[in-house]
């Protein structure tokens, strides 16, 4: 990658932000949705009715995943993060931002909703959420591990076994109760031993053993979006460490992009840019800093610069502490206004220095506070 390639990304302000590009696809929304009424009023026009609501949303997502339906009075858009983390974020962010008169003709959703009767046929053959056999297992923090088998689908092409079973788990649970409870699924070739429950009753037994609490927001996606894994780190032992090498504890709302950043893998990032959204991190030293106000100081920087941007401008997702460093994690839906916060923030803050890095490995560090000349 050039040396002004690297620039532009390490500093994003070129592209509109998504803060902005989500007033405007809901203006745009707004002024066309008696359209999308009209055309799913009739019938055998789904084509002319999904290409109508991509070019209404197009002015917010470069790529609009959604599903159109109407249920009772209202009418549905259902905004679908595809079991994409990073994009339940932004959905998340654009659904609280939807115009109050458009809320009395419409449903604004995140995610596909439960259904106990959904079906798919194929392969000549009809198969249900009774069909399915699964094996539960409950993991820390409200989590499941999933082993899921279909006799109907036996010998079926593992590819297509698993889109099938993937989308009937979705319905079984809800998309955003599956990308919350769910840490691990495997599809199983034969059955497995132990006792199993029907794909139907799966909601149920996660409700009454799993999350009895907090299974009445399952489908919130504020809610899923909150759900925070703990992770430590080895620091590195070598002279010249790469930035975030030097991490031994940390904890984050949205692992993909943190995982993207470790293993040098921009496909978020590069999803995300074309919607004016920039993942990034603070991250200054520790230096001077004792052990048991670290955590203090990060909650410190966070709470004084929301202050300062108010509402709208960025949402923090987690952060880190290093053997040198500490790191502050966010998702920053209008890039400018943060700096200027942060830079604000940092003058006062008890830190020597402070730097801006978005989540991509090969960016350049961007400074926001210079450390004085003794």
């Amino acid at each position: 990658m050039d040396e002004e390639r690297v620039r532009e990304l390490s500093l994003p302000l070129d592209q509109k932000p998504f803060r902005v590009r989500t007033e405007e696809g809901w203006a745009s929304f707004l002024a066309g949705e008696h359209e999308l009424r009209t055309l799913m009023d009739r019938e055998s026009v789904s084509e002319q009715l999904v290409e109508r609501c991509s070019e209404l949303l197009a002015p917010a997502f470069s790529a609009p995943a959604f599903e159109l339906g109407r249920n009772g009075e209202k009418y549905e858009l259902i905004l679908v993060p595809e079991g994409d983390r990073t994009r339940l974020f932004q959905l998340a962010y654009f659904q609280r931002r939807a115009p109050k008169e458009l809320l009395d003709r419409w449903n604004i959703l995140v995610g596909r909703t439960r259904s106990r009767s959904f079906g798919l046929r194929m392969f000549g053959q009809e198969v249900t959420l009774k069909d399915v056999q699964v094996w539960a297992e409950k993991q820390e923090a409200n989590g499941l591990g999933l082993q899921l088998y279909c006799g109907k689908l036996r010998g079926q092409p593992g590819e297509e076994r698993s889109y099938i079973l993937y989308t009937l788990l979705d319905q079984a649970l809800g998309e955003l109760a599956a990308m919350r409870y769910v840490n691990q699924c495997a599809i199983l070739d034969a059955p497995a031993p132990g006792d199993s429950i029907p794909l139907d009753q799966l909601a149920g037994y996660v409700a009454a053993e799993i999350d009895p609490e907090g299974w009445s927001r399952c489908d919130d996606p504020e809610v899923a979006c909150q759900r925070y894994t703990a992770y430590e780190g080895r620091p590195s032992q070598e002279e010249d460490w790469a930035l975030r090498r030097d991490v031994y504890v940390g904890v984050s709302c949205c692992v993909p992009l943190l995982s993207g950043y470790l293993q040098g893998d921009d496909y978020y990032m590069d999803r995300l840019h074309q919607d004016g959204i920039v993942p990034g991190f603070f991250y200054y030293p520790l230096d001077g800093v004792p052990q048991k106000e670290i955590l203090d100081l990060r909650d410190q920087l966070e709470g004084a610069i929301l202050g300062r941007t108010g509402e709208g401008v960025v949402t923090f997702t987690g952060g880190a502490t290093g053997t040198a460093f500490g790191y502050l994690d966010f998702i920053a839906w209008d890039l400018e206004p943060l700096l200027d916060a942060a830079v604000e923030v940092f003058a006062g803050a008890p830190v020597a220095w402070a730097s801006f890095h978005t989540l991509r490995f090969d960016a350049w560090g961007i400074g926001l506070k210079q450390e004085a000349e003794a």
